[in-house]
């Protein structure tokens, strides 16, 4: 793609769906696990011993953060594409005050983004209740998809540090592009705690879903019901972003290890739906074989399904990394009129925020986080709990996310990262 492509593709994308980047973004598209992060995240991946099973494969974990979780937290770093640093916080002191708060976002582009910003709000509301935080929460949100740049977004994060908060809640449009502010904000005492991308700071508390198990998870499981057998098409998602390149790889190891799987082609839906279909529908004129799996990268997976639904064809199994309302009813109303099956991933921007700032507190508190990274094994969704996520009354049509389904990050699950968790000698 050249220079002058590249922009307008990027305008059009941007525009239509900023918001649905930060699923995972999917929401791990990683949406759903990181954002619109960029980095050296050079996954080399290794074919799992077994068609059906998620490789093994160690995070880059330079300081031995990870390895000094205890075994049960150290699985959901499970091939991790970005660097795990240990915390410069771990050491941080109870703040003697309430904190002034910041929040840096993307703009309010989709259900996921609406969430967000309505769940920082409240939590914000709900600290200043118990005397946690101060004043008014400072924001610095983008308003336009279409020209934001990670320029902007730093003169506004900076803008928040000049400002005396305390701590700075932030998706960020690029996690490498903040590196340089966010360390230079730490050295001055300013935390920083980020939602689903990884900025490769010590001084960043990155709160994020592991974006190669979002979607090596539910491409295995259903790897494992099609008995490693059939044709697959990849819809790929917006190319130069981390969590693409690191989606993109669980794919190819997964589908390494299941022989008897022949990849038809790819197309690029670049996470979102509409040019997910659009895209897939010029690819399926073309090819007439019957297409027995769709390993989509995260999001896109209602606009697989319409592409079909315009086409006539068998619905294949669509693995639904980064699930939405749209496309679990879709999936519904197959398995009520056939028994369809399939898997996919899923969460929401209110569980998130609400994890988010959390672990934001309990860093205020003093109660010491033990890694710069905090991560969970992605919740898998199947036939045995779809209707835990499947909205009540949702249809094809909808715009909106999943219902909370299982909890995302719950206080006893952060309680696990932290030294200190709830100790009356710290808060």
């Amino acid at each position: 793609m050249n220079r002058s492509s590249y922009r307008h593709a990027r305008r059009s994308v941007v525009a239509s769906s900023t918001g649905v980047l930060l699923t995972a973004l999917l929401v791990g598209c990683g949406g759903a696990g990181g954002t619109v992060a960029s980095g050296a995240t050079d996954t080399q991946g290794k074919a799992s011993a077994a068609c059906g099973k998620v490789p093994t494969i160690a995070p880059k974990d330079p300081d031995g953060a990870v390895k000094a979780l205890p075994a049960e937290l150290q699985k959901a770093y499970n091939a991790y594409g970005e660097d795990v640093f240990a915390s410069a916080w771990r050491d941080k002191k109870k703040l003697d005050r309430a904190a002034k708060v910041g929040f840096s976002y993307l703009p309010v582009s989709n259900a996921f983004a609406a969430s967000v910003v309505k769940q920082m709000d409240a939590s914000f509301a709900a600290a200043k209740a118990e005397g946690l935080v101060q004043g008014k929460l400072v924001k610095r949100i983008m308003t336009d998809p279409a020209t934001m740049t990670p320029a902007e977004q730093i003169r506004g994060y900076n803008e928040l540090v000049d400002s005396g908060v305390d701590i700075i809640f932030i998706t960020a449009l690029s996690g490498d592009a903040m590196v340089s502010a966010v360390d230079a904000a730490g050295k001055k005492g300013v935390v920083t705690v980020a939602l689903s991308s990884t900025i490769r700071s010590k001084y960043a508390v990155n709160v994020a879903e592991n974006s190669y198990l979002n979607v090596a998870r539910p491409t295995a499981l259903v790897a494992k019901q099609l008995d490693g057998k059939g044709n697959v098409v990849v819809v790929r998602g917006f190319q130069g972003l981390s969590t693409e390149k690191i989606g993109y790889q669980a794919v190819k190891d997964v589908l390494a290890a299941c022989p008897d799987m022949k990849v038809l082609g790819e197309v690029n839906g670049a996470f979102v739906p509409p040019v997910a279909k659009a895209e897939l529908l010029k690819f399926l004129s073309s090819h007439p074989q019957k297409v027995d799996m769709v390993a989509q990268l995260g999001v896109m997976g209602s606009g697989v399904y319409a592409a079909f639904d315009s086409t006539g064809r068998k619905v294949p199994k669509v693995v639904d990394a980064g699930a939405s309302a749209s496309s679990l009813a879709s999936w519904k109303k197959l398995e009520a009129a056939d028994g369809y099956e399939t898997a996919g991933t899923g969460g929401n921007g209110t569980q998130e925020t609400k994890a988010l700032f959390s672990v934001g507190m309990m860093v205020m508190a003093g109660q010491g986080p033990k890694v710069g990274t905090i991560t969970r094994e992605p919740s898998l969704i199947t036939k045995a709990n779809l209707a835990d996520y499947l909205p009540k009354g949702a249809k094809p049509s909808d715009l909106g996310e999943v219902a909370d389904g299982e909890a995302w990050m719950p206080q006893a699950y952060l309680d696990k990262f932290f030294d200190h968790p709830a100790d009356p000698a710290k808060n």
